[in-house]
């Protein structure tokens, strides 16, 4: 009888045990100030390169993105207004990098390193901007 409690006990520790500890560290490495320093595409074929720390995205450990976009030259498109949006974790743990596959105001995440990523619009003509640490 003691033997089929110790296994009792031992499939419910298995089962309550999950990956909370990867999560956060997954989330650790998008958290923080990114600087957009490049858009490209769209129809009129933009390639526009902004300086670091004009237009800021900072993100939250898990749901609120705050973007300052101090940006006062006239180009066809230069990300989000400044303000503060959500986004959302849609995986994780991609590759090498750690950085997770997020969607905030229809942008997706799609290649990363430690210290830069890219996003995409979704349009077929859409946007590509690059951020850096």
């Amino acid at each position: 009888m003691k033997t089929a409690f110790y296994l009792f006990v031992l499939a419910l520790l298995v089962v309550s045990c999950n990956s909370d500890d990867a999560e956060q560290n997954n989330t650790a490495a998008l958290e923080g100030p990114w600087s957009l320093v490049n858009v490209e595409g769209g129809i009129a074929g933009v390639d526009d390169d902004f300086d670091i720390g004009l237009i800021i995205w900072n993100f939250d450990s898990y749901t609120q993105l705050t973007v300052t976009n101090n940006n006062t030259v006239n180009v066809v498109f230069d990300g989000l207004p400044s303000g503060i949006y959500e986004y959302r974790h849609l995986t994780s743990g991609q590759g090498d990098t750690n950085l997770d596959i997020v969607d905030v105001s229809g942008f997706q995440f799609i290649s990363s390193s430690s210290s830069q990523f890219v996003l995409y619009d979704g349009m077929v003509d859409g946007f590509l901007l690059t951020f850096r640490k």
